[in-house]
């Protein structure tokens, strides 16, 4: 009777540690399923987000080009279209092709550059061999729009950028140029990336570096 006894404890036991475990497992998942939702609805308004002052000083750019008959104002035009088509054509995704961010990234850059002639230098080294690997969706637009509103752009000293593969990361480093007052933060910063990656279950997915000289963040290719 003893021996049953202990049997039906441990019993009951197993079935309890089970049933606990079982809720336990319950929750993290619906907490996971509430946080990417959560993430989902921050990623829509980072894609269908317009920044008017981007806009603005792009039409204006676009005007000048046009009224002194700039050879590349309809690059400029295609460019403009092309970064808004790309940007929002990911909006169902959680990863992208690193292909398609460095097609954005081009788009974005050619209209910065254009508007600040001399002013912003950019270089681009990625292996072809990865360019079908995975990224959280438009995290190095992210990088690269901090880039501008963290540093001053000057043609006497250029904004220098970075953008380079090595050991199956990405990296976008730049000088660092810092303004005299700090941009408002958006919430879609490096946090914003460093969480997407934890719920892919990928660890040091981001990583950054910094000294007087330069700033560097590094994304993990998937």
């Amino acid at each position: 009777m003893l021996n049953y006894f202990f049997a039906a404890v441990l019993f009951f036991i197993i079935q309890f540690a089970l049933k606990a475990n079982e809720s336990i497992s319950k929750l993290q998942l619906e907490k996971e399923q509430i946080l990417l939702e959560n993430y989902k609805v921050q990623l829509q308004e980072l894609r269908t987000k317009v920044d008017p002052h981007f806009l603005f000083n792009s039409f204006n750019t676009l005007r000048t080009m046009i009224r002194n008959h700039h050879p590349s104002s309809e690059k400029f035009v295609m460019s403009l279209s092309n970064f808004y088509r790309l940007t929002l054509s990911l909006n169902n995704t959680s990863t992208t092709s690193l292909k398609d961010e460095i097609d954005v990234l081009k788009s974005y850059f050619f209209l910065m550059q254009t508007r600040n002639e001399g002013a912003i230098k950019v270089s681009i080294d990625v292996e072809e061999s990865l360019l079908q690997k995975q990224i959280p969706t438009l995290s190095l637009q992210i990088l690269a729009e901090n880039c501008f509103k963290h540093n001053r752009i000057s043609s006497s000293k250029p904004l220098e950028i970075n953008i380079y593969t090595d050991n199956n990361y990405i990296f976008i480093k730049n000088n660092r140029l810092p303004k005299l007052t700090v941009a408002e933060i958006s919430g879609f910063g490096l946090e914003n990336i460093a969480q997407r990656y934890a719920l892919l279950k990928i660890s040091d997915g981001i990583l950054k570096s910094s000294d007087e000289e330069k700033f560097e963040v590094k994304l993990k290719l998937i």
